[in-house]
């Protein structure tokens, strides 16, 4: 039906009569590809968004749940909307989001399908169209707003209007090679009707810190990096529970030459370089689908689970050894090099939870580039980086059973990683997990470790240096976890009354005799919630704050009344008045501001107050 719709449109689509509404940042003008149809047609609509410059709106893909993304809906009832093809959105970085956010600007287009109500009669219908959608800067966002309009359409089965090409909009719509159709089908918020939506993310390759290093410094250089970044990971507590089953491995074969355990550790490294460089020729292959995956909360749980199985394994519930077939497989080889490759792949599999945010960025930019070639390298390199300490571990395979093995204070530190994985697979699940449950979780999660290490954990008593390390440890995190746990005292949070009618506002400036902080919010606008989270948090802030008459004002909902009262046009805004209700205007806030610079606005509005 996809293809179909798109060579229709690709061919036939005309502007026979447009149809336009403007609001404040959006202008939409609707294209019809017939001057009629017959009862039996499907009706076609192009809509054309014009984005003010310097402006965008989200896309149907919004990556902040605080952020409202756009939609298309109709009302009707002789016409079923089936179908809407959303274009192309891109991905930027703004100072009101921490992540990256998906947007439509300049000059986007969508498609319409809509199937005629059987039995429809010849004559004139209206096609109601709504456009619900935000605006945002660079800076901030803008109360969300609504397009609506009436679509024309002429019903005369005995004689149906031709179509005739338009060749600019069905070439910018509907035959872009770089559209991906994914075919996501969801709900319409009004008339329940599919959303099929067709998009590729862009994401400008100069945002992703490997991209910019690469650019920086070289290619060779970044290599470098990269392999020294592949050592780093042999630090991650994912790699330390397939420390025993290498020694054991390596120990096995220690009879062989010293030459022969070299090559034995270079083809462990390898078999570890092919799991990697087969995630960086897919990255590579995919563009962006793997990093979006790993952001997929069904990837998170899955990756969640494997730091708990591994943690699990360090409290002895089970062992990780070498696969019996492995085992033989290295054993019927007589230099053993087969199955020193098997176990490399097996390590590297296992290893991979352990990506980090340096690995996270080099898989985007790979996926950005689309190189197949410089996506097996560096993750070649990477993985080789990752295994170049078992090259020497091989060699020295005749002194492994010199090594401490599984005595009092090594299942100690068993111990002490098993309790990290299981922090590391909660800390995983932060993305899927209500941000106020995880505040608590996590702090208590960090303080039963700490206690679990000073009152049950006995193993390791024997070694003085190791007993101490591990209290230090376990005291440190039972101090952080009841920190970072401790509830805000009511006294050090900041009181704010709550008004929604302009002249509420009046009436309590009018009663206070204080000057006046006015803080205007929204749900949807992030930046908002910074202000919260880290400039009204601050002590302070907090005691300055007894000064004022404190006011929110919840502009969720767009109160016109409010906003025209105060010229509020994007959000965050907070605003600073006198006792007599005048504004200091050069004191607004239109941003997240620090508290240092907050405070100095405080101090100013205090001074001129008591002038």
């Amino acid at each position: 039906m996809l293809k179909k719709f798109n060579f229709v449109l690709l061919f036939l689509l005309i502007p026979l009569i447009s149809f336009s509404q403007t609001s404040q940042y959006v202008n939409a003008e609707a294209f019809l590809n017939k001057s009629s149809y017959s009862s039996s047609d499907s009706v076609f609509i192009a809509l054309k968004l014009s984005i003010k410059e310097k402006f965008h709106i989200n896309s149907i893909n919004v990556s902040d749940p605080s952020l409202i993304k756009t939609s298309i809906t109709s009302g009707s009832q002789d016409f079923l909307l089936e179908t809407v093809y959303f274009p192309n959105d891109k991905e930027y970085k703004f100072e009101f989001s921490d992540t990256k956010v998906k947007v439509y600007e300049g000059d986007a287009y969508a498609g319409l399908k809509f199937k005629i109500k059987q039995g429809l009669a010849d004559g004139n219908y209206n096609i109601p169209i709504k456009i619900y959608y935000q605006a945002c800067d660079d800076k901030v966002c803008y109360p969300p707003k609504t397009i609506t309009f009436d679509v024309p359409v002429t019903i005369n089965s005995s004689s149906a209007g031709n179509s005739v090409n338009n060749s600019e909009i069905s070439k910018v719509v509907f035959n872009n090679p770089l559209a991906v159709s994914q075919n996501q089908n969801t709900n319409s918020e009004t008339s329940g009707t599919k959303l099929t939506e067709n998009v590729r993310t862009e994401a400008p390759p100069e945002e992703n810190q490997v991209a910019q290093f690469v650019e920086e410094k070289g290619m060779f250089v970044a290599l470098i990096f990269i392999f020294l970044g592949g050592l780093a990971l042999n630090l991650t507590p994912c790699v330390y529970p397939l420390i025993p089953i290498t020694i054991s491995y390596f120990g096995a074969q220690s009879s062989g030459s010293k030459g022969q355990s070299i090559l034995m550790g270079v083809s462990y490294a390898l078999g570890m370089s092919v799991t990697y460089s087969a995630l960086g020729l897919f990255a590579a292959l995919t563009g962006s689908l793997l990093g979006t995956a790993l952001q997929n909360p069904i990837v998170i749980i899955g990756v969640a689970l494997i730091l708990i199985t591994l943690g699990t394994s360090m409290f002895g519930l089970f062992e990780i050894k070498i696969p019996q077939k492995l085992a033989l497989a290295g054993n019927k080889n007589r230099s053993g090099l087969f199955g020193s490759f098997l176990m490399g792949l097996l390590v590297g599999f296992i290893a991979a939870p352990c990506i980090g945010p340096f690995v996270l960025s080099l898989l985007l930019y790979v996926g950005q580039i689309g190189s197949a070639v410089t996506g097996f390298l560096m993750f070649f390199v990477l993985a080789m980086g990752l295994g170049f300490p078992y090259i020497f571990l091989a060699a020295s395979s005749s002194a492994l059973n010199k090594l401490p093995r599984s005595g009092e204070w090594m299942i100690g530190v068993k111990i002490i990683f098993g309790l990290i994985l299981f922090g590391m697979a909660i800390n995983t699940l932060s993305p899927v997990i209500p941000k106020e449950i995880y505040k608590i979780l996590f702090p208590v999660y960090i303080i039963a470790s700490g206690a679990y290490l000073i009152l049950i954990d006995k193993n390791g008593l024997s070694s003085k240096v190791y007993t101490k390390i591990k209290y230090i440890i376990a005291i440190v995190a039972v101090f952080w976890g009841t920190w970072n746990l401790k509830p805000s005292d009511a006294s050090e949070q900041y009181k704010w009354v709550y008004h929604n009618s302009v002249q509420s506002i009046e009436t309590s400036v009018n009663a206070e005799k204080k000057p006046v902080i006015i803080d205007f919010w929204a749900d949807w606008c992030a930046q908002c919630k910074e202000l919260d989270e880290f400039t009204y948090t601050d002590k302070e802030i907090i005691d300055l704050s007894s000064n004022f008459n404190n006011i929110k004002i919840d502009l969720t909902q767009e109160n016109q009344e409010i906003s025209s009262k105060y010229g509020i046009l994007g959000l965050p805004v907070v605003i600073f008045m006198n006792s007599k209700g005048e504004e200091y205007r050069d004191l607004r806030v239109t941003g997240f501001l620090k508290p240092e610079e907050f405070k100095k606005r405080m101090d100013s509005a205090i001074e001129r107050e008591n002038k």
